[in-house]
């Protein structure tokens, strides 16, 4: 249950969330050199009330669902691009009420270029710390999901998901709004949301208030049938192969449902290994306040290393039903 005692919320209306610092130092080893590092001007600039780190002990979901539960915090949490999923993941099985009383700030590290940020000036992180230290919030998107496999499940995507017919000979049926499409045999459908990485660095308003719709993409597994096979015969001798391999946007809207039969869907999704019967998307607004620049921010080069150049897809979380 969610610490919200009616002196505790009026209070939180005069007074700024204290700020709470995670560290999942214990997933990579070049987070710990980061740290050593970069640790102390990170701590006098941001000057946490809480500091946080990951060991053998305690893993980065106990940390993060701790601070979810006891409410009214400012939590920032620096790790990897993995422990940033992880950290959405643990966020979302939280209820709406718990998420409420929170402002969360993500600082994924590029681990590919660890190395040379570690080298780098204290000076060139004060563009990222002026981020977390300023606090401004966004109150931002995410996408839910529902599906049988055979029990209800609900989960939460930043990016996107991937749904699988695996079947040559299965009929799905895909709803967008108040318009269907029927898709036979094999296909990869792909419904996106958010083009951003998960990071309070990257992203601004401007990006985060656009209309809230979700992009629904197929890309054709060609089947059998002697159509299908001229016309890939066709693509192989004009040279034309990327025309099948390239996905192609089938049509936009707020509410997407897949469905299929319990043989020939799947979702990918490495907790999830059985068929689906049917998926249900839709946008679940407002969903959390993350700490945003107020304007996009201006990054030295030599700090751009230390930020991931890629997004990581099919962030996802798993709603337990937990009740503020």
């Amino acid at each position: 249950m969610c610490i919200r005692d009616s002196e505790h919320t009026q209070q939180s209306h005069f007074m700024k969330h204290p700020m709470h610092l995670i560290l999942d130092s214990y997933s990579h080893p070049g987070i710990s050199m980061f740290w050593k590092r970069h640790g102390l001007g990170i701590m006098e600039q941001l000057v946490p009330t809480e500091f946080f780190f990951t060991d053998s002990d305690t893993p980065l979901e106990k940390l993060v669902e701790r601070e979810i539960w006891s409410g009214w915090k400012k939590i920032i949490l620096i790790g990897s691009p993995s422990s940033i999923r992880r950290g959405f993941n643990t966020l979302m099985q939280a209820s709406r009420e718990c998420r409420s009383t929170l402002e969360i700030g993500f600082w994924p590290l590029n681990l590919q270029k660890l190395a040379a940020s570690i080298t780098q000036s204290p000076s060139s992180l004060r563009p990222i710390l002026q981020v977390f230290k300023a606090g401004h919030t966004l109150k931002v998107d995410v996408m839910k999901v529902q599906f049988l496999t055979p029990a209800l499940e609900t989960r939460y995507f930043w990016n996107d998901l991937v749904i699988n017919s695996t079947q040559s000979n299965a009929d799905t049926t895909i709803y967008i709004d108040e318009q269907n499409s029927q898709v036979g045999g094999k296909f990869r459908c792909r419904t996106a949301f958010h083009d951003e990485t998960l990071s309070s660095l990257t992203m601004h308003p401007g990006k985060l208030t656009r209309s809230p719709v979700l992009k629904v993409y197929i890309k054709r597994e060609p089947g059998i049938n002697i159509t299908e096979l001229l016309n890939q015969c066709r693509q192989w001798f004009s040279f034309d192969k990327e025309i099948s391999e390239e996905e192609t946007l089938l049509k936009t809207g707020k509410q997407v449902e897949v469905q299929g039969n319990w043989a020939n869907l799947t979702l990918d999704v490495a907790a999830i290994k059985d068929s689906v019967q049917s998926v249900h998307l839709n946008v679940d607004r407002k969903s959390f306040s993350l700490i945003v620049p107020a304007k996009p921010i201006l990054i030295p080069e030599s700090a751009r290393k230390m930020i991931p150049a890629f997004r990581p897809t099919g962030v996802i979380a798993n709603n337990r039903g937990k009740s503020g």
